[in-house]
């Protein structure tokens, strides 16, 4: 009966562990696959460009923007191997959204309006599929919605929008709902975390449309975008490599032209540099980096219990081995039956582990996919070789835990088995003396648990390793929480940021002054390393400081706050920064805006910031590129809110409150994913606890029986396997502790790239969620091991003991 427990309870490992590896290889084949179906330039795609040209500070005219793509097609002919293809023109505004929430209030969400003609390059994506409908934007009283934007605010086609770019506020009538490249993961620019409804707004005008909403000439745009023939490899962020060494050279070469042709600070970038395209790369990439170990954990842990299993089973039945040997049956003959064991227990768990993930697991993934992101999935991948090399791997991992057991079969002594010498076994006298100074339950207890160390270790590292997946799912989300919701709602007493466009803060200055706020001015803009072409945020702050009432405080790691006016500008710059770079306080490094350089001495480290950031003084940052903010922080007074006339006046508008509400949101949403895979380590961690149980058990039947019989009650022998359990909890609960922060640094180690950096550590709450997890569930099996000693033949235990 026990023996068929255990077989059950290790073949349900072997079924979640293919169960889990299948759902997460569908989601990632089907989004690697997906991302390269939306961007190529085909009929159903989209075209995504692959190089954008940005002007931060203002806008070319129609002469100056096909001045610059003539030059550059000129550049192609010249000094490139690859082969241009098409320039094209855009404008792209920050602005605001005007609209009414289910209660008839209004709002004013803060949006990126994209002036887009019928071009080829980065087309609106508007699929057959139900999340998208209408048609492109032809006249310039006409937008496309953004999908998100549409299912969060109950958007239609036919309805009419209210939207403003810092010039007053235009009717626009919805004819679409799409996608576009740069928001399909839908989040604020910076954030790690899709927006919550009402938080953001995405649309898609003509170019006409989006200049009359801005108030700006005919023709102008502030990005060119750039095709090449064909897909050229470009340079990832998240590895040290350059991978499109090509295009790298040919993005120098642009820079440099634009540094001689172009007054405004505007650079050069490839597709790593969009921010929604990299995070669903990323996204994609961990995936299909994480299917693989996730499974082989599972598996791993699997074979260590059938391996314990089996070792207890070739141990009980020692005797009927014996026999054999003496009767003349040879070693070959008895190996092959230990070893089919555990093919058979991979094969059946492959078998249930396949069907239910290719038929509810997988599609589940793509639900919630589908569900927190909003991009509709048109075809899942075909992943059934995928499905295979899972299975296989699994089949061998189980198969190999049989080898060790079968050999152990194999070697058995029959003189000394039926001579009963293989079950005599004393404790060392160092542990005899050390536990008579306890009572004798206790000191039993602690001589039984230990009679076999190795597998107690085993035991203690596969709850460690099954409690991985539990533990890690905690750390992350604890640490963003401290990085993202603890920065923002801890360190930074703004309200309300008005980003504004330049020169243009006075207007936003008097509306705080009337309404009794305090603000602040903000500079953020983008540069790059010297010899580096990854982007790194400039900010320059009024006044940079750590304490938690400022305006906007900094975390400051180690280091001083810079000072102002220094000869050499002195900043502060992130933990990642330095991560990446090897940079250090005292040293002094050169930054790029544009093609002007500028050089910095570092004087302190910060931390708690995702994205790579380095902090100014405004007062210096403010003349190196001409501008003297790009957005005002308000603090409003106590029951001020903010109103339609600062939503006139800026060009867009961020509030505090809707960024900590995005990440709790995110967090309900994908409370199913976190529900399964805390429910996935705790399954396993039930499972190899079980298992210790019953081996325990099955080990010491003759003890247990005889105690009984010299008249043992049994609350007393259950209050030895209570004490024996809560300690196998709490030595299990310190080693999964051990496994998480080692295995999380381990697994952030591999996902940490430029644009998503973050720091883990284990606090004491979740130290103590999972000891006592771990403890609560070897505790929870003791009644089911007091339930087997009742039920215990007595007669029968005794007489074997005897014999």
């Amino acid at each position: 009966m026990r023996t068929r427990i255990r077989l059950i309870a290790v073949t349900l490992l072997v079924t979640v562990g293919v169960f889990a590896g299948v759902a997460f290889a569908s989601y990632a084949h089907t989004a690697s696959q997906m991302y390269d179906d939306i961007y190529a330039d085909t009929e159903n795609g989209l075209n995504l460009p692959d190089i954008w040209i940005e002007n931060p500070s203002g806008v070319w005219s129609e002469e100056e923007s096909a001045i610059l793509c003539q030059k550059i097609n000129q550049l192609f002919l010249d000094q490139s191997d690859l082969e241009f293809k098409e320039c094209e023109p855009r404008l792209k505004r920050e602005g605001i959204m005007f609209h009414k929430d289910s209660e008839g209030n209004d709002i004013i969400i803060p949006s990126i309006w994209h002036g887009i003609d019928e071009g080829n390059i980065d087309r609106v994506w508007i699929p057959n599929h139900p999340l998208a409908s209408g048609v492109e934007a032809i006249n310039d009283n006409e937008i496309v919605v953004d999908s998100r934007v549409a299912t969060g605010m109950s958007i239609s086609i036919g309805d009419s929008i209210t939207i403003g770019s810092g010039s007053g506020s235009i009717d626009f009538d919805v004819v679409g709902i799409g996608f576009h490249s740069n928001h399909l993961y839908f989040a604020e620019e910076g954030s790690l975390f899709p927006a919550e409804p009402g938080t953001l707004a995405t649309g898609y005008l003509t170019s006409e449309g989006l200049e009359k909403l801005a108030n700006l000439d005919s023709g102008v745009a502030n990005l060119l975008l750039i095709d090449i023939q064909g897909t050229p490899d470009y340079d990832l962020e998240s590895t040290e490599e350059i991978e499109g060494q090509q295009l790298s050279s040919l993005l120098e070469k642009i820079n440099s032209l634009l540094g001689d042709e172009d007054d405004n600070p505007s650079s050069a970038y490839s597709r790593s540099k969009i921010s929604s395209v990299e995070l669903l790369r990323l996204d994609a990439e961990s995936a299909m980096q994480t299917y693989v170990p996730v499974t082989a954990m599972i598996a791993i842990v699997a074979g260590i219990t059938i391996f314990l299993s089996l070792q207890r089973l070739v141990q009980s039945q020692a005797r009927e081995i014996a026999i054999l040997r003496t009767l003349g049956i040879p070693r070959r003959v008895i190996i092959p039956g230990y070893i089919l064991m555990p093919l058979f227990i991979g094969v059946t768990g492959c078998i249930f582990g396949s069907i239910f993930g290719l038929t509810l697991g997988g599609p589940a993934m793509l639900d919630i996919y589908e569900g927190i992101l909003g991009i509709p999935i048109l075809e899942p991948a075909n992943i059934n070789s995928i499905v295979f090399q899972i299975s296989a791997t699994a089949i061998l991992v189980v198969l190999f835990s049989g080898i060790s057991p079968a050999i152990q079969s194999s070697k058995i002594q029959p003189l000394e088995i039926l001579r009963g010498q293989h079950e005599v076994r004393l404790s060392s006298r160092r542990i005899q003396k050390f536990t008579s100074m306890f009572p004798s339950t206790v000191g039993l207890t602690i001589r039984s648990s230990i009679r076999k160390p190795v597998r107690l270790l085993f035991t203690f590292f596969a709850v460690g390793l099954s409690m991985l997946i539990f533990g890690s799912i905690m750390v992350m989300m604890e640490s963003m929480e401290e990085s993202i919701v603890g920065n923002v709602r801890d360190r930074q007493n703004w309200d309300i940021n008005a980003n504004i466009a330049p020169s243009e803060e006075q207007d936003v200055i008097d509306w705080a002054n009337e309404n009794g706020a305090n603000y602040e001015l903000m500079l953020q803009f983008p540069a790059t390393i010297a010899g580096d072409s990854r982007f790194i945020s400039t900010v320059g702050l009024d006044e940079i400081s750590t304490e938690t009432n400022s305006m906007y405080g900094v975390n400051l790691k180690e280091g001083n706050i810079p000072s102002k006016n220094s000869e050499i500008t002195q900043v502060l710059i992130d933990e990642g920064t330095q991560f990446f770079l090897d940079w250090n306080i005292g040293e002094t490094q050169k930054i790029m805006f544009g093609s002007i350089s500028k050089e910095i001495e570092i004087s302190g480290i910060t931390q708690g910031e995702i994205t790579r950031t380095i902090y100014f003084h405004r007062q210096d940052l403010s003349p190196i590129i001409g501008i003297e903010a790009t957005s005002v922080l308000i603090d409003l007074p106590e029951g001020g809110e903010m109103d339609n006339q600062l939503a006139q006046l800026s060009i867009g508008i961020s509030q505090k409150q809707d960024a900590i509400s995005s990440f709790e949101s995110i967090l309900e949403q994908q409370q199913a994913i976190f529900g399964s895979i805390l429910a996935l380590g705790l399954i396993i961690a039930v499972v190899v606890l079980f298992n210790t149980l019953l081996m325990n058990l099955s080990e010491r039947d003759s003890e247990i029986a005889t105690l009984r019989v010299l008249g043992a009650p049994i609350k007393r022998i259950g209050s030895m396997m209570l004490g024996e359990h809560l300690v196998i909890g709490i030595i299990g609960g310190i080693s999964a502790c051990i496994f998480t922060i080692a295995g999380t640094q381990l697994l952030l180690s591999s996902f940490l790239t430029w644009s998503f950096y973050i720091t883990v550590s284990l606090n004491l709450s979740v130290t103590l969620v999972l000891i006592s997890t771990v403890t609560l569930i070897s505790v929870i099996l003791t009644p089911y091991g007091m339930w087997r000693i009742s039920k215990m033949d007595l007669v029968e235990k005794i007489k074997d003991f005897s014999q």
